[in-house]
């Protein structure tokens, strides 16, 4: 069985795989002739890809993604191919909800005020996280651990599902065709929304005209389900006091882009995620790879993180 490692293993990881009969190719090392011969993917490589997906004889069965939106891969020709994804939802649920706290914790503390001041002038119009109602929408791995660090702090946390189902730390969960009643409670709202043609600009003119001075948005789920026009209507119009987004349409953003220009908009280019290289989390991706590794070997079948291609997550 032939795997194609796009993301790095290390030798533990070869020698794991090579005890389930699994040979590891890389794209630097891959034969023409091995192309149709992959069974599964770790990560992926738009240019093998592309290969794989026109070979009619090509054997593969399932892509392990690099990450939790899987947008990015050609949902519709794997399914049509019975090709399974699997995610890496979870991953970087702990570095993207302290993002998301920090991101509370600048502006309710007030510490924007500062960053570029300099001269003596005090502010002192500040909040505590338990004075500002926040509503998640996306009520996973990431929206639970953001819940979770917001209750930490003695916050309000409500989230927002695709059905409405209760899911821990959340002190109440709405169904996406009724998240109304959580907005009239909430002073932040959290957008963890994957990108998916139902998401796609969900955040729109309409969802702005609705608030009465919110006191931040936040982004950190796809740049795509937000109309970044609408929320700069939206703060120019005192709607919307402040917004941070770690994710944007287009990546990167060019220069002189109006989200550049707005004080208080802040911007971090999608590192939400971003952990120290050395003192990363042990295990990382390939934790993912090798729970579902046993069982789709001997069954044929994953434990874990398989996503719903119709959904896109």
């Amino acid at each position: 069985m032939l795997l194609l490692a796009v993301k790095v293993l290390n030798t533990e990881n070869r020698n794991f795989l090579a005890k389930y009969g699994i040979e590891v190719v890389t794209p630097d090392t891959i034969k023409a002739s091995q192309i149709s011969e992959i069974v599964i993917s770790y990560g992926w490589d738009n240019a093998i890809g592309e290969e794989i997906l026109t070979n009619p004889s090509s054997k593969l069965k399932w892509i392990q993604a690099q990450s939790a939106g899987v947008d990015y891969l050609p949902l519709a020709q794997l399914k049509a191919r019975d090709i399974t994804v699997t995610n890496a939802s979870g991953l970087k649920a702990l570095p993207i909800a302290q993002t998301v706290l920090s991101y509370i914790l600048y502006f309710a503390r007030g510490l924007h005020m500062y960053a570029t001041r300099t001269h003596w002038e005090p502010f002192t119009d500040q909040y505590l996280v338990s004075e500002l109602p926040v509503l998640v929408f996306g009520t996973g791995r990431i929206g639970q651990q953001i819940a979770k660090l917001i209750k930490s702090f003695g916050g309000t946390v409500y989230g927002v599902n695709r059905t409405g189902h209760q899911v821990p730390n959340f002190d109440r969960v709405y169904a996406m065709t009724d998240y109304q009643e959580g907005l009239a409670k909430a002073d932040i709202v959290v957008d963890g929304l994957p990108g998916t043609t139902e998401t796609d600009n969900f955040f729109d003119e309409r969802f702005f005209e609705q608030m009465n001075q919110l006191f931040l948005f936040i982004n950190i789920g796809r740049g795509t389900t937000l109309n970044q026009s609408a929320l700069l209507s939206a703060i120019d119009d005192s709607r919307v006091k402040y917004a941070a987004l770690d994710v944007t349409t287009p990546e990167p953003l060019p220069k002189n882009h109006p989200l550049f220009e707005r004080s208080q908009i802040l911007l971090t280019q999608h590192t939400s995620w971003g952990e120290n290289a050395q003192t990363g989390r042990a295990g990382g991706l390939f934790t993912f790879l090798e729970k579902n590794v046993p069982s789709f070997v001997t069954e044929g079948t994953f434990v874990q993180n398989v996503v719903d291609l119709d959904r896109g997550y």
